[in-house]
């Protein structure tokens, strides 16, 4: 699932967390759903920054390569 889904579920958790009409057994459930969503937003976060800081050094890698070849 991508995490604008996921995100979005979460924030319709919270929703129904903070509505009064929530009893204390949905309350429950819906707190329990909501720390597997953050986890899974977490995760997809870390997994994207990883892959953000592969991209950036391999931007580095080939800047400094064609900044190498110019100065010869």
């Amino acid at each position: 699932m991508e995490f604008e889904q996921l995100l979005k579920q979460l924030e319709e958790t919270v929703a129904k967390l903070d509505d009064a009409n929530t009893t204390l057994d949905e309350g429950i459930a819906l707190f329990d759903k909501g720390i597997v969503l953050g986890k899974e937003c977490l995760d997809l976060l870390t997994e994207s920054k990883g892959k953000v800081m592969l991209l950036q050094k391999k931007l580095d890698e080939i800047t400094q390569t064609e900044l190498k070849v110019e100065e010869e």
